[in-house]
């Protein structure tokens, strides 16, 4: 019961959120049309707390099987032992981090968790990036170029946030991918600074996309899901007055490369 709880009280979050924000309805146009957002915000809800619980349970079950084999000395030796321990240790370190995920998103939605918006320098985050995630990279023998952003190039963001959408990101790149490169770039125009990440993941992958929130997702799903995981990551860009998009996706067997894009503005924007 505790999990519903907590679960529960991270879509109320939500909701709580977007309805504090929200300017009173002048006329009977408005309220209509803010009665229908209220219904769609409602539904869309409501399937992101059904996914979450599946998100969630995935890495549990796997803790709690690995807990029970070995309850039940159902091992055959002590390194066998030993290794569902492992198993048991790496499903509560996904679950950890996935709930940690959640509870940022729905901290900085309710306005309890606030973001520290300022210039932040894009060649520093790229190195760090880059040290998170080459090792990842060089296991899976995927080539991962960096192409280095002028040290002057700077947008309103905050750090550790886009830090984590970044890293994110690559990390479901390389998860998906079984050959090709990863590469991750920026540039910039008067008022917005663009980065960009172009991969080489099947098209197969996508089929599993954001709309699968809307139904129960497969059971032998990797957490955190490719859907899953970008709907937490363009919220966090949202909150940083950013975007997440998808510009270029491959449309048949002859074309790679797929491409995201992370949005950022240079200027400090308005609330």
């Amino acid at each position: 019961m505790n999990w519903v709880y907590l679960i529960l009280g991270l879509s109320f979050g939500f909701v709580g959120g977007w309805l504090a924000n929200r300017k009173a309805p002048k006329n009977n146009q408005e309220l209509e049309l803010a009665n229908r957002s209220l219904l769609e915000l409602s539904q869309f809800k409501a399937g992101f707390l059904a996914r979450t619980s599946h998100e969630l349970r995935s890495p549990l079950s796997g803790l709690i099987s690995a807990h029970q084999l070995i309850l039940a000395d159902l091992c055959e030796s002590p390194e066998e032992e030993r290794e569902f321990i492992e198993q048991a240790n790496e499903s509560a370190l996904k679950l950890v981090k996935l709930l940690d995920e959640v509870i940022h998103i729905s901290k900085t939605e309710y306005g309890t968790g606030k973001l520290d918006l300022q210039p932040v320098s894009i060649s520093d985050v790229f190195d760090d990036v880059y040290s998170l995630t080459h090792l990842l990279s060089e296991n899976r023998n995927l080539p991962f170029h960096l192409a280095s952003p002028d040290p002057d190039l700077k947008a309103i963001a905050d750090r550790k946030s886009l830090l984590q959408v970044l890293t994110s990101l690559i990390s479901s790149a390389i998860a998906t991918m079984q050959e090709g490169s990863i590469k991750l770039s920026a540039h910039a125009d008067a008022n917005f600074v663009y980065i960009d990440l172009e991969d080489e993941r099947p098209i197969e992958v996508w089929q599993e996309a954001i709309d699968l929130l809307k139904r129960e997702a497969p059971p032998d799903l990797e957490p955190p899901s490719l859907g899953f995981s970008l709907l937490l990551n363009q919220n966090l860009m949202e909150f940083m007055k950013g975007r997440l998009e998808l510009v270029k996706l491959p449309m048949n067997s002859a074309e790679t490369i797929t491409q995201l894009r992370c949005t950022l503005p240079r200027n400090a924007v308005q609330s």
